[in-house]
């Protein structure tokens, strides 16, 4: 994990800015996920949500 660490350390801006780019911001300034995104219809976190609330209770 040291390694990881210091390549974020010696990369910090160029992360920043590829992420900033890769980011759909709404009009208020929020980062979202836009409809039109593959994630969008994903339904396994659906499924991770449900078993986090069932061992839950």
């Amino acid at each position: 994990m040291k390694n990881f660490a210091e390549f974020v350390k010696a990369n910090k801006k160029i992360l920043y800015d590829f992420a900033e780019k890769n980011t759909k911001r709404n009009s208020n300034g929020d980062a979202v996920i836009s409809k039109d995104d593959p994630w969008f219809y994903e339904d396994e976190w659906d499924e991770h949500y449900k078993e986090l609330n069932r061992l839950a209770l």
